[in-house]
């Protein structure tokens, strides 16, 4: 069985960023995805892509018509979800095309927490053989964002679940991370990482 390691923390305090700059010389043995930031013209959130740990890492992206596999889109009436690109896009990244040695998940614990489908894909890969590693939102970037946008009652339950299932296993690390803290939990990623290889 793989192991995981996530981190968790507030927004703005770099976790992406972190995993990005230590993941990257292994980046052609790293599949799954991460949530890119779309901006519009003004410099505010437009929405959210799903985007391929295959592709080019860039937190922060343009929103632009016909862009695929936006997961969330801020409209006139709030942030509308499309489902399906977790259902599709989503799922087939998870199960990536078997040479991956880390599944990238950055970051899980939102809006896909009420896609059961996709959530069991999570699930069957955090007790699958391949090491997984990414970011958790934390309880607090998730209330926050269910005041912000509204969400089913049932949605912290879920995520106090995901967090369960990766402690499950007493080989995982789930990191709360502090921007003062980041060479000690760098060098806790980089020995995860060569433990992985």
């Amino acid at each position: 069985m793989g192991r995981s390691l996530f981190l968790t923390g507030d927004s703005g305090e770099g976790k992406t960023t972190l995993i990005f700059q230590c993941l990257k010389p292994y980046r052609s043995v790293t599949g799954g995805f991460y949530s890119q930031r779309l901006m519009d013209e003004n410099g505010d959130t437009a929405g959210f892509r799903l985007a391929s740990a295959k592709e080019e890492w860039e937190p922060k992206g343009i929103y632009r018509e016909g862009l695929g596999d936006v997961f969330l889109r801020r409209t006139k009436d709030g942030m509308l979800l499309y489902p399906q690109v977790f259902l599709n896009t989503g799922r087939k990244l998870l199960a990536g095309d078997g040479k991956e040695q880390f599944l990238l998940m950055d970051e899980i614990g939102g809006a896909e927490l009420l896609i059961p489908e996709f959530m069991e894909a999570v699930h069957d890969c955090l007790n699958g053989p391949k090491h997984c590693i990414g970011v958790i939102k934390s309880r607090k970037n998730y209330a926050g964002m269910m005041s912000r946008n509204g969400s089913s009652p049932f949605a912290p339950q879920l995520r106090e679940k995901l967090e369960e299932e990766v402690l499950r296993n007493p080989d995982n690390q789930l990191l709360t991370y502090w921007r003062k803290d980041e060479e000690s939990v760098r060098e806790k990623i980089l020995n995860y990482i060569r433990e992985g290889i």
